[in-house]
């Protein structure tokens, strides 16, 4: 049955994790902690941020990455 609308399936494209390194710099003299220039990812000392340090700017996109998330909450 047809009503003049058309239907148009999204298909949604996921990225493949590829690891490529953090850059980090200061930001700010008023804030102590580090930044990436590329992802925003702030360095704190905790075991998360270890992790997505080791994994990489594309940290988000890796399989390990819910997991660890809830393991460090």
């Amino acid at each position: 049955m047809s009503n003049g609308w058309v239907t148009v399936q999204l298909e949604e494209v996921k990225e493949s994790y590829k690891f490529e390194s953090h850059s980090p710099e200061k930001i700010s003299k008023r804030i102590p902690w580090l930044m990436c220039k590329y992802c925003g990812l702030i360095y704190l000392n905790n075991k998360f941020t270890k992790w997505c340090i080791k994994t990489g700017c594309m940290h988000e996109l890796h399989n390990g990455y819910k997991g660890q998330r809830k393991r460090t909450k």
